[in-house]
């Protein structure tokens, strides 16, 4: 009976000082607890670069002002005439009659103060090409010097058209294809291709 009532005792004070023969193991102190923050995910944003049109150039061809482009609009198949329009619809067009397409590209001189507008233009006669040469001044195109035509036979990769004369300031040096008649001539009649210094158009 005393047995008993000592054990019973002894129960009651494991219970009271907190013990407890049913609960299982606590965390020990230090343990991490668990994560509940959620991850920010800063998204961003995807800025899409402009599309511009087939064969289009970029260039200033404007002094202190932002570079446009310039492209081949279309084709007037009735009448034979290309236009050059520009990413400003501000800049007036350019008409090129007697062609049927061109491609463009842009030169750069020291001697000018804007780049230039090269447009290698498509005439009927598939084994020429004939090339304008464009400054924007005065609020429109003008061109610098007179068109010239270069055969298909003298185009290259390396050719370049039209550049500045470095002897004579206010020449342009270009090239353009002759046929040469002299029977005598090594090769015979042929295309032949020269070059010449001309003078800047006065406008």
């Amino acid at each position: 009976m005393t047995r008993t009532i000592g054990c019973g005792i002894l129960l009651i004070m494991l219970q009271a000082c907190g013990g407890s023969t049913t609960q299982g193991p606590k965390n020990i102190i230090g343990d991490p607890e668990p994560n509940t923050e959620t991850e920010t995910v800063i998204e961003t944003p995807v800025i899409s670069e402009p599309i511009l049109p087939k064969g289009a150039v970029t260039a200033n061809y404007i002094t202190k002002k932002t570079p446009f482009y310039a492209y081949v609009k279309g084709v007037d198949k009735s009448l034979d005439i290309t236009e050059i329009a520009f990413e400003d619809a501000a800049i007036p067009a350019i008409r090129i009659p007697e062609t049927v397409g061109a491609s463009l590209s842009s030169l750069r001189f020291n001697e000018f103060e804007s780049d230039l507008l090269l447009v290698t233009a498509k005439i009927k006669d598939p084994n020429f090409n004939k090339y304008y040469l464009y400054q924007f001044r005065n609020s429109r195109w003008e061109m610098v010097v007179n068109r010239f035509a270069i055969h298909r036979s003298h185009v290259n990769d390396t050719l370049i058209p039209i550049t500045v004369d470095p002897a004579n300031p206010g020449y342009m040096l270009r090239y353009y294809s002759v046929f040469d008649l002299d029977a005598k001539s090594d090769l015979g009649y042929t295309w032949r291709l020269l070059r010449e210094s001309v003078p800047y158009l006065k406008q």
